[in-house]
């Protein structure tokens, strides 16, 4: 019995040991420290190859409604010969934002994402809206520009004689970056020239700060001429474009009704015997008579009068001068613009308005 007694107290005493050297194992590995450090969520470092994109500009006034009165191209700039970014249909909706000096194009809401610029001449909007004008500026930071009067050569040097790089339309705006000395021949920004230059005869250009531009060159660096032919400065008239429409397909079509517009107009360029002879213009009216005026740059203009395929009219129009047509209420009229018949080239810029007369 002592025996057993004694194995019984040596049991308990190895296993009270074993249990104090377990927790002060414990103890030695789970201390805990004397302060403690909040863990923030691993904030996410952007790659370098990542780029953050700016925020799309927002326009800072509501925009003004217009219409296109044609098919017009949207461009990326204030020139017909800069980036076309895509084009609009006739008489849809358009969102202008601002114009340019001149008034003759007006930047618009193209996308969600971007702007555009297209002729102010085929976008109607209200005579009592006020387009606020936004000074455009060109990739070298220039703000010195001129407007184009006239169809224009575009050259890569200041002189007739120098390669053609492209045409610029009448009332493009072009970004000037000096002159040649004589100041005749304006050097302009032009994307498709390989240098991004290229040079336009003053003479066809409206400037209204020529003197502030610097002298590029100091001599008239002109190829030479043969001794035998004698040069004369002489207006660079080109052949209107072919614009694709015919009395099935007319350039626009408009409605005249008293709740809608009872007046519109329309812009266009015929020459002949070369390039695009004629123009096509449909109208209907809720009245039994229009009248019709043109603004055109020679004297004279052709005007038919067709109905149901069959002319019903056929005058010369001189440019200013209004003329009252008899019509029959809510029928389809197609006027026929071209210019007179002659052995000799003409171009002809017009404008075209029509009313309703009560």
């Amino acid at each position: 019995m002592y025996n057993k007694n004694v194995a019984l107290l040596i049991v308990l005493v190895i296993a009270t040991t074993g249990c104090d050297v377990e927790l002060e194992n414990q103890n030695m590995f789970t201390a805990t420290p004397d302060f403690v450090t909040a863990t923030l969520p691993a904030t996410p470092i952007p790659l370098p190859t990542q780029t953050a994109l700016p925020p799309t500009p927002v326009p800072t006034i509501a925009p003004i409604e217009g219409t296109t009165t044609t098919q017009v191209n949207v461009r990326a700039e204030t020139s017909t010969a800069s980036e076309n970014l895509g084009m609009i249909a006739q008489f849809s909706p358009v969102q202008i934002i601002g114009k340019d000096a001149s008034g003759s194009w007006y930047q618009i809401i193209y996308t969600d994402s971007r702007t555009g610029w297209v002729r102010a001449e085929y976008v109607q909007v209200k005579a009592s809206a006020q387009v606020p004008v936004i000074e455009s500026v060109s990739g070298n930071g220039s703000n010195l520009n001129g407007l184009v009067i006239q169809k224009i050569n575009v050259r890569n040097g200041p002189g007739i004689l120098y390669e053609t790089l492209g045409v610029l339309n009448q009332n493009d705006v072009v970004f000037m970056t000096g002159k040649n000395l004589s100041g005749a021949w304006i050097q302009i920004e032009y994307a498709n020239a390989p240098d991004g230059k290229g040079w336009a005869a003053s003479e066809f250009l409206k400037i209204d700060n020529a003197d502030s531009l610097q002298v590029i060159g100091d001599a008239e660096p002109s190829p030479q001429a043969p001794t035998d032919i004698v040069l004369t400065p002489a207006a660079i008239i080109l052949p209107a474009m072919l614009d694709g429409d015919s009395m099935e397909t007319p350039m626009a079509k408009v409605t005249i009704a008293p709740r809608s517009a009872r007046a519109f107009q329309v812009n266009g360029d015929v020459s002949a015997p070369e390039g695009d002879v004629e123009d096509w213009v449909e109208f209907n009216s809720y009245s039994e008579a229009v009248l019709i005026q043109v603004l055109c740059s020679s004297n004279v203009l052709q005007v038919e009068l067709w109905n149901n395929r069959a002319s019903v009219d056929d005058f010369l129009l001189t440019c200013g001068e209004k003329r009252v047509l008899s019509i029959s209420p809510n029928s389809a009229y197609v006027l026929r613009l071209s210019n007179p018949a002659s052995d000799e080239f003409r171009y002809t810029k017009y404008i075209l308005s029509v009313e309703a007369v009560r």
